[in-house]
């Protein structure tokens, strides 16, 4: 009994997790930032017919799954994936797969570059060992399409818009575009209601006049979100992070998490244990 659990593990830090039915596996594959090319999908799609039953599974975050394994074909599986440039996904108490949307480099709205971002977020954590297992999403904009604020570590892009008061002629466009209400024009100028204000950047697209411009771009950080069972929101820790502070702050969480959080703790109820303040004081130091 010891030595299958032993075997069961092993599969699972290697992306298969076991199926109902006994010695089945679903076998998880890497697709970071949800982008796999089509060579690798080719290869995929081929190891789905051979060693599955001919379909694949796409997860609620962004992940590829090819069911029904035999457990006798799972190294071979694994192997022949590997040398299509395929590698094996994320399970157990690790990092799991990061998730991002397309970014600035495709959606119109998009104000960082998520791909990027997530894929040297994954050259550097994927697969790191924390007591429970620590969840990543980075997404372009408020608009949140990756649910930053449901993961234990979220990076939504945000912009600070800033008004020239010479430039603006009070033509409306922008108190238009705002869906949260935080622009009002008043004696033909536009005034910003800071409170309101989500950093979306929809005022700085719609204005036509150069009145309407990016004062600072950056990341807002959220922490300790999850899914499941006990679902909670993130923390909103930091606005308008520039990358080098989002990769201290994602590092200092690395350590404070391993030190700290108890074995099978997430990182949301760990806050809820020891107090949220004294993990912000420690990565914003």
């Amino acid at each position: 009994m010891n030595e299958k659990k032993l075997d069961e593990s092993s599969l699972k830090s290697k992306g298969f997790l076991p199926q109902r039915q006994e010695n089945m596996f679903s076998m998880r594959v890497k697709a970071t930032g949800g982008r796999v090319n089509a060579d690798q999908l080719r290869a995929i799609a081929d190891a789905a017919d051979k060693y599955g039953h001919g379909y694949v599974h796409i997860t609620s975050r962004q992940g590829i799954e090819i069911p029904f394994v035999k457990l006798e074909d799972t190294e071979e599986a694994s192997s022949e994936l590997e040398r299509q440039g395929v590698l094996g996904g994320s399970a157990g108490k690790r990092v799991r797969a990061i998730v991002a949307c397309h970014g600035n480099e495709v959606c119109k709205y998009g104000l960082i570059d998520c791909q990027k971002i997530a894929q040297r977020i994954d050259e550097k954590y994927f697969g790191e060992p924390v007591p429970k297992k620590l969840k990543i999403a980075v997404t372009g904009c408020p608009s949140a399409c990756v649910k930053p604020q449901d993961t234990d570590f979220g990076v939504m892009g945000s912009t600070k818009p800033e008004i020239l008061e010479e430039n603006c002629v009070g033509c409306k466009r922008c108190e238009k575009a705002c869906k949260m209400g935080a622009i009002e024009i008043l004696e033909d100028k536009a005034i910003i209601d800071r409170e309101k204000c989500i950093l979306c950047g929809a005022c700085i697209a719609a204005c036509k006049k150069d009145a309407l411009r990016a004062g600072k771009t950056g990341c807002t950080i959220f922490v300790g979100g999850k899914l499941g069972r006990r679902p909670g929101k993130g923390r909103k820790l930091l606005e308008l992070a520039d990358e080098e502070q989002l990769f201290s702050i994602l590092e200092k969480t690395f350590e404070y998490y391993r030190r700290e959080g108890l074995d099978g703790e997430r990182l949301g109820d760990l806050f809820d244990r020891l107090g949220f303040e004294k993990y912000r004081e420690e990565v914003l130091s």
